[in-house]
């Protein structure tokens, strides 16, 4: 059994998931920052959010000798690199996305495995589903998995070129969502095998070949299929879906329309939390996670924000309302550019 032993997040919301976080205008752009960070302080925020995972997973030194490091992320050191070509004049360089996890594990005392994915906004996720099968290999004891996105240009501006970026909010699965708000976010989760309420007991990764942007509904439904086959449970047992829910126009249809038919017989409350802290990209997989957990934690369920009208190519409705934390099974989803997608399932308990 895979658990999870303790988490952490740095992100817009600063100290819990409050509605009036709101996104801060960028030359233009809605975006979610955290606040007072600089563009040089990159290693010295993801090194305090390890920090802080360790502490609470309460890690003796000598776990840490054996612990691996896991660092998911889309954007890795470009807002290192940006930083350095505004200051210089100089090209973009030195973009060894490696050098991440070898910093990190060398400044927290990590010396076990070490490795840094990304696979676009599934960068994280998957991450952690890799460790729960390293895990269950032997291969590896037990792994801090980190999520790492701060703000940069390139991803702004890669996501306005598609014409993805909304000019106002994230409205998930609404008749009048325009888009995507990008945010930027820190998170570590500790995996191992002590005992806790939570535990990882599923997942599953599948690449879509249709399309590099938009995903297929089919493709997506699958995966959430193969993520609940291999926790051994059925679609009837999932309390709650963390919708991946950008608040693009196609992604939101083809993932309402994967839910509609996977969960036809019964359908789950639905979750969206981008509205809460944006889309945080290759981090979003262990930031929404860690925001799910927390409010478990808490006894509730956020309820979804900023959604006002049924759209009905997407005929889904997300949680209007604060909820009460149940123990039971959560299914997590993450799709990504590319064609990757990843599901989670964790089952809270007491």
């Amino acid at each position: 059994m895979i658990y999870i032993e303790g988490y952490a997040l740095i992100s817009s919301l600063a100290n819990g998931v409050e509605e009036s976080v709101l996104p801060i205008d960028i030359d233009g752009v809605k975006y979610y920052k955290i606040s007072d960070i600089e563009p040089l302080e990159y290693y010295d925020i993801i090194e305090k959010v390890v920090r802080l995972v360790i502490e609470e997973a309460e890690l003796s030194q000598e776990e840490l000798h054996n612990t691996a490091l896991f660092i998911g992320t889309s954007s890795a050191k470009l807002p290192l690199n940006e930083h350095h070509a505004k200051e210089s004049g100089e090209l973009l360089k030195d973009l060894y996305m490696s050098e991440v996890s070898q910093i990190i594990a060398q400044r927290v005392g990590v010396n076990g495995y070490r490795t840094i994915i990304s696979t676009a906004c599934t960068s994280s996720s998957n991450a952690l589903i890799q460790v729960k099968e390293m895990m269950e290999s032997g291969l590896i004891q037990r792994a801090v998995v980190v999520g790492v996105e701060l703000y940069n240009e390139l991803s702004i501006n890669g996501f306005d070129s598609f014409m993805l970026l909304s000019k106002n909010s994230i409205k998930p699965f609404d008749a009048n969502r325009d888009g995507i708000v990008l945010g930027e976010g820190v998170s570590a989760v500790v995996l191992g095998k002590k005992k806790s309420a939570f535990e990882l007991v599923g997942g599953a990764i599948n690449v879509d070949t249709t399309s590099v942007t938009s995903p297929h509904f089919e493709n997506l439904k699958e995966v959430m299929s193969q993520a609940i086959q291999s926790a051994n449970i059925s679609t009837k047992d999932i309390y709650l879906i963390k919708a991946h829910a950008t608040a693009s126009i196609q992604n939101d249809i083809a993932e309402a329309e994967a839910i509609n038919l996977l969960f036809k017989d019964s359908k789950p409350h639905i979750l969206a939390l981008k509205p809460y802290i944006g889309h945080t990209m290759g981090a979003c997989g262990t930031n929404e996670l860690t925001l799910l957990l927390e409010s478990l934690k808490q006894g509730i369920i956020p309820k979804t924000i900023n959604f006002k009208s049924m759209d009905k190519e997407c005929n889904l409705q997300p949680n209007l309302k604060e909820l009460e934390a149940k123990e039971g099974y959560y299914l997590l989803n993450y799709f990504g550019f590319g064609g990757n997608n990843s599901s989670l399932v964790i089952k809270y308990g007491v």
